[in-house]
């Protein structure tokens, strides 16, 4: 197996030389030193041993990223865009799956910990506890935040969607096709990300003139059986007269889930019914009809916070730590033609 001293004979300089260009450090190594050792590197297809590396950098190359639910089809999104961006700097990737359990959040950041990653990006179960991060500062490990908003760390490097806007224009959608009685089926209360759906769902009623406008609230846990199971208990009996005569739901998932509802009680969608979404997950466009959805910029969103990240990682302070991005409406077979 070739060795950093097999390099340093090879090319006429001290061991000490190869491993500052293989750390690319640029003190005591001139541009043709660099230029020959690094050729015979290639030559000889050396591959330097990451963990010795970490060991006299003190950076590992690598981060950590902490989910909810790995199955749920947005996260997956949110992956690709992180080591989209991870990838072009040459940074390894940890993923971590919570299941939606605040204790195995804790358990995954300090497994991260133990693996010496130069820094985390959080997806977090809950909104109003600080305890992981607390961990992170200890350490002096930078981390962004992602999707969800920590309330009590408010200033935190972060990047979201405009959740409240998301949920106002897909109100406001249905309020102009006429629905006076609106069934929102929110996720978790106690989520940032609800919180703000549900303040944009009120506040377009509120702002809507002429006849005012019923609120049903429902509460899933963003499963398309939750969604299902909210609106079943709200239909009651087939045939009887339905308490909506719209729907939106906090994410795709659920929303699927009110549409088989919806169908099973005899119920025609969009003609008596309509069903709005938001996330716009693949499945939100193979159901039948195709559902009408807020779309979030998942890929972008990850691709962001990775570069966020590797800014702070640099020891650089960004003057914008916080990106909040726009939502977009995506109009489909679920709600009538305007």
């Amino acid at each position: 197996m070739t060795t950093i001293a097999d390099i340093a004979k090879a090319a006429g300089v001290s061991e000490a030389t190869v491993s500052r260009v293989l750390n690319e450090r640029a003190e005591g190594v001139g541009a043709e030193t660099r230029k020959r050792v690094k050729g015979i590197i290639e030559q000889l297809q050396f591959e330097p041993c990451g963990v010795a590396r970490g060991l006299a950098t003190g950076k590992s190359r690598s981060i950590g990223l902490v989910i909810p639910d790995v199955a749920d089809p947005f996260f997956p999104l949110l992956i690709r865009g992180i080591e989209d961006a991870l990838r072009c700097q040459g940074y390894g990737l940890f993923l971590c799956d919570s299941d939606r359990d605040f204790r195995k959040e804790q358990e995954n950041v300090r497994m991260l910990l133990e693996k010496r990653v130069d820094g985390v990006i959080l997806n977090s179960t809950l909104s109003d506890c600080d305890a992981q991060l607390d961990l992170l500062e200890k350490r002096a490990v930078p981390y962004v935040l992602l999707d969800r908003i920590i309330e009590l760390r408010p200033l935190g490097a972060g990047v979201y969607v405009d959740n409240w806007m998301g949920a106002r224009m897909a109100t406001e959608l249905l309020l102009d096709g006429g629905a006076r009685r609106l069934l929102f089926i929110n996720g978790p209360e106690q989520l940032s990300v609800c919180k703000q759906r549900r303040k944009g769902v009120e506040d377009a009623c509120r702002d809507r003139g002429g006849a005012p406008v019923t609120i049903l609230v429902g509460s899933g846990d963003y499963s398309v059986e939750s969604g299902e199971r909210v609106t079943d208990a709200l239909l009651g009996d087939p045939g009887g007269k339905p308490p909506f005569d719209a729907i939106f739901a906090a994410n795709d998932r659920m929303a699927i889930g009110a549409m088989r509802a919806v169908k099973r009680h005899g119920l025609r969608i969009p003609d008596q019914i309509e069903v709005v979404g938001f996330d716009d997950v693949e499945p939100a466009r193979l159901v039948e009809p195709p559902l009408t959805t807020i779309a979030q910029p998942g890929f972008e969103m990850g691709r962001r916070s990775a570069e966020l990240l590797l800014r702070l990682i640099a020891g650089e302070k960004p003057r914008k730590r916080i990106i909040v991005m726009e939502p977009a409406l995506v109009v489909r077979g679920t709600t009538r033609p305007r």
